[in-house]
């Protein structure tokens, strides 16, 4: 079996522990063996718009997550069955954003879309839906509908770690692929998670053994995987990168991306957007100079 289908089987067997008839996420329909297509169900607090423009609570939506032949290098493909309204969801796509890693478990994912749902998650600076976003910032203080910590349904079968004495545990599988000891020799990865050698890879940044079950980030500069402990948001863009390319306005103090970082042509110094101003030097070139090289700024 290749390790593609292993983590379908994995990912399979996973969601059916965490997300029984009995919990609010629920699987409705399955395609494919092992299944490569899900059609879940959400009983969760959203909102949708009616033809007439009115807005009105619904608590029960239906979303299609595809696995694609690329899974799990590329995203899943989600979209849903029923109306919703949310800045980041079309009636073709659900906006996961720059999220997505190889290892991110697919029930995380299915528990983000529960959160997008309930508003308690939402981007308003590149929305799917431009309507929605100016609703949200209208309405900030009503959010989220749902305060359900859908996070708790992820609790049941975590993955396998080390035994008292520091080593993987007899008969454990692959966190990632699900391939068991007799099969393939296993290691620990720095988060604890016991994984075979197909799925181990090494932080880019720091160096350390991490798994595919691990949460992963992309540079979205470099492209680089790294690690979680090395990746960063940026305040302005909100994108993922690396320590590498990550610094600290020396205006505000706040990090930011170098794509969202200028060198100030006085002091040499970084700055963010918000704390550069344009000057024209005396050769009539314009050149940018952070505030605090800038007098009265």
């Amino acid at each position: 079996m290749s390790v593609r289908l292993r983590r379908l089987k994995a990912d399979y067997e996973k969601l059916c522990t965490l997300f029984t008839q009995k919990s609010r996420i629920r699987i409705k329909k399955t395609l494919g063996d092992p299944p490569d297509r899900y059609q879940l169900e959400y009983l969760v607090t959203g909102l949708e718009k009616k033809l007439n423009g009115e807005l009105q609570a619904r608590n029960n939506f239906l979303v299609e997550i595809t696995l694609t032949g690329a899974y799990p290098r590329l995203a899943p493909q989600c979209r849903m069955l029923t109306p919703v309204y949310h800045p980041n969801i079309a009636p073709h796509a659900v906006c996961i954003g720059d999220h997505w890693a190889a290892g991110e478990p697919l029930p995380n994912l299915v528990v983000r879309i529960a959160e997008m749902i309930s508003y308690q998650s939402y981007n308003v600076k590149s929305p799917l839906n431009g309507d929605a976003a100016e609703w949200v910032e209208r309405n900030k203080d009503k959010l989220p509908l749902d305060t359900f910590d859908f996070t708790s349904l992820l609790s049941i079968g975590e993955a396998t770690g080390r035994s008292p004495d520091g080593g993987s545990i007899a008969g454990a599988r692959c966190a990632n692929c699900g391939i068991p000891t007799d099969q393939a020799e296993l290691k620990v990865c720095a988060n604890n998670h016991v994984a075979c050698s197909n799925c181990m890879l090494e932080c880019a940044s720091c160096h350390a053994s991490i798994c595919l079950k691990c949460m992963l980030v992309t540079c979205t500069i470099c492209k680089q995987t790294v690690c979680q402990r090395c990746s960063f948001r940026c305040g302005s863009c909100t994108h993922l990168v690396c320590a590498r390319h990550h610094d600290r306005c020396g205006v505000c103090g706040n990090g930011r991306c170098h794509e969202c970082l200028v060198d100030c042509h006085t002091c040499g110094g970084h700055a963010c957007m918000e704390h550069i101003h344009k000057v024209k030097a005396d050769d009539g070139v314009t050149k940018y100079t952070c505030t605090h090289c800038v007098p009265g700024a």
